[in-house]
């Protein structure tokens, strides 16, 4: 009989107007994966916030069991869990030993005695029947073996719940893949999961069981064969108006055009280092670059749009060609990008919706082009926003949720109308709602003439909205 790892009864919680939690109860058993899903502010974000201590909540009344045991205090949890994403692996110059061994206090000591540290990590992996090299560098590893390490990290760190918030971005299917057979077999009879990544492939490679979340309250629980089909889950994520508003941004179509001129080109552009590549970008058209390696991936993109140019490379914009163009001269040709869909950081927060809206408009648009648009500006806001704030144009811009933030960015340039939009990993953050979103708008924009540049890791959600894809290896 397996051993129940996690108890949860009864935690009601309410932090603010979009992080509640209602009447929550639920179990996980050692060896299980379960995948948290469910939309932006449904709960499931803010319980793991509640599980790793980030969400400044006091558990002392909450009926949190590990092992059979009542936790009392955030300290003690910490010491249950252990968190998996992608910033874990930023200090990428440790050795694999460094990295795993030096949790504690005892750190400085452990590394003046490398030796024995890299034999005691090595005994870890062994338990595991898995032959691995201590003595590399974090940087040196492959995406899959990074994850091995943490999970070898978080047995060494004594955790029984390891939280994986990861999307697991520059790794092929395959790769996943493998790395869910091993999870199952590392975790067993040691550990259990929760997986909370908004990645549909993600959640459906890792996950045997599923808890569904919706405003505040789990609304299913039921393992991953039961779930038939993407229309299936949205049943129980989306209510019945977020359902009508993501099969009207579902039914927006690309229109199909025969005349599709040059708007930008890109010449001798390095890919991988070595060679060069020249790229044409058309108007209208939608153009998705595959790219694994994630500091290939942030560079190209960073070219691409302007933000930092490299020598050898030629831009050539309304018919005349550069060999040098700063950032906001690429805007003020009308090559814009969005490099963090759905964050802050592309928000001026402390601004109104409204006084975001204008920033493009400065020195660009006439006032009557302005006026022209404004009145979209309000009919976007009324239409696209999810619904979980009433969202006002004088209302600030960073007091917003996901989605209405991805909303505010995307229509922003697009009103400007811009000849090319330079997207980073765009679906990364988004929900099942936020992915209809954002495609729904590249399609706007693809209509209006706009050329559409995409910069992923794998094909999730742009194979049907990609004219070319393109895969650089």
């Amino acid at each position: 009989m397996k051993t129940e790892i996690l108890r949860i009864n009864n935690l009601n919680s309410n932090a603010d107007i979009v992080h509640n939690l209602e009447n929550i109860s639920l179990y996980i058993l050692e060896g299980e994966i379960v995948g948290f899903l469910g939309l932006s502010y449904s709960g499931k974000d803010f319980l793991v916030r509640i599980l790793i201590g980030e969400a400044l909540e006091d558990i002392y009344d909450y009926h949190i069991y590990v092992e059979g045991k009542r936790i009392s205090s955030d300290k003690e949890l910490k010491k249950k869990i252990y968190r998996i994403a992608v910033s874990n692996y930023k200090i990428d110059d440790w050795t694999v030993a460094e990295y795993i061994g030096l949790v504690d206090c005892r750190w400085l000591q452990e590394f003046m005695k490398k030796n024995l540290l890299e034999e005691e990590v090595r005994g870890y992996f062994s338990k595991f029947d898995i032959v691995f090299d201590v003595s590399r560098k974090m940087k040196e590893l492959t995406e899959v073996e990074k994850r091995i390490a943490d999970i070898v990290k978080a047995y060494r760190c004594g955790a029984k719940i390891v939280i994986i918030e990861d999307e697991f971005e520059g790794m092929h299917l395959d790769a996943i893949k493998e790395f869910a057979s091993i999870l199952k077999r590392l975790i067993a009879g040691r550990m259990s999961v929760i997986v909370n990544s908004y990645s549909d492939t993600v959640a459906s490679i890792l996950c045997e069981k599923y808890i569904i979340f919706k405003e505040g309250c789990i609304v299913k629980k039921c393992k991953k064969e039961y779930i038939e089909n993407g229309r299936h889950l949205e049943l129980f994520i989306l209510g019945n108006k977020m359902k009508y508003r993501k099969k009207s941004l579902d039914s927006y179509t690309l229109a199909q055009s025969d005349a599709k001129d040059i708007v930008y080109s890109v010449k001798g552009m390095k890919l991988n280092g070595v060679r060069k590549g020249d790229f044409d970008f058309r108007r209208g058209e939608v153009v998705t670059f595959l790219i694994l390696e994630k500091k290939e991936r942030e560079r190209i993109f960073l070219e691409l749009s302007g933000r930092k140019t490299m020598y050898g490379t030629h831009f050539i914009a309304e018919e005349c060609e550069y060999d040098y163009l700063d950032f906001q001269e690429f805007v003020r040709k009308k090559i814009v990008s969005v490099m963090h869909m759905g964050s802050k950081e592309e928000i001026f927060v402390n601004m109104s919706v409204e006084e975001n809206m204008l920033l493009p408009s400065i020195r660009k648009i006439s006032s009557l082009e302005y006026m022209l648009s404004s009145g979209s500006i309000f009919k976007m806001l009324r239409q696209n926003m999810s619904g979980n704030i009433t969202s006002e144009a004088d209302e600030a811009a960073g007091d917003l949720e996901i989605n209405d933030i991805i909303s505010i960015t995307l229509e922003r340039w697009y009103i400007y109308n811009p000849k090319v939009l330079v997207l980073f990993e765009p679906f990364v953050q988004c929900d099942v709602y936020g992915v209809s979103l954002v495609k729904s708008y590249i399609k706007k924009f693809a209509n209006k003439g706009t050329a559409v540049i995409i910069i992923k890791s794998r094909e999730e959600y742009v194979e049907d909205i990609s004219d070319q894809i393109i895969s650089i290896e």
